[in-house]
């Protein structure tokens, strides 16, 4: 379990078998973090980079952790290293670049845009709300989680997923509202 306990080994073991321990957490949370990463960073930068730095500073502080159970605590170093880098200034933001697929071109296309849009409308929440509603929507943790994630506690948490959820709304409602118009005129 990932609760409020250092994740310290109580026994320890050889370097050897953590190292084997660390190799199959990688192989077996690759993927998952790897999403944590896009949800939070968005466009910013590269996703990939995230989990390889937070996967290289586990591997350098191995010795501490016990790689029994390591999903938390992976989760926890790959949102901290999103974090760290959102917290630096940044060049202006990209365009998305997607072109979309599928048998249907219109359908593909309204699919594209509105998962374009609503990344777009995450990518404008400030830091701590993204990072929040991607661990609750995406991740499917408890508030409990994710304020031990974040370094939170769980009123600060369900603040952040209210705030995040009414400002997705208000900049996804633009967004409607601005179809709407384009489609009149």
């Amino acid at each position: 379990m990932d609760g409020g306990m250092p994740n310290v080994p109580a026994i320890p073991l050889s370097p050897t078998a953590t190292i084997e321990l660390f190799e199959q957490a990688v192989a077996t949370h690759s993927r998952r973090l790897l999403g944590i990463a896009r949800a939070i960073v968005g466009t910013r930068t590269s996703p990939e980079d995230i989990v390889q730095q937070a996967l290289v500073n586990l591997f350098e502080h191995r010795q501490r952790y016990d790689w029994r159970e390591p999903g938390g605590l992976m989760r926890r170093a790959v949102v901290n290293e999103a974090l760290r880098i959102l917290r630096q200034p940044r060049p202006a933001p990209l365009e998305f670049d997607e072109h979309p697929g599928g048998d249907s071109p219109v359908y593909g296309m309204i699919d594209r845009e509105t998962v374009v849009q609503v990344r777009k409308a995450i990518d404008r929440l400030p830091e701590h709300f993204r990072a929040a509603l991607v661990l609750c929507e995406y991740e499917r943790m408890d508030y409990v989680q994710i304020a031990d994630v974040l370094g939170a506690s769980v009123p600060q948490v369900k603040t952040w997923l209210h705030r995040a959820r009414r400002q997705m709304a208000r900049i996804l409602q633009e967004f409607v509202e601005t179809e709407r118009n384009d489609r009149r005129h």
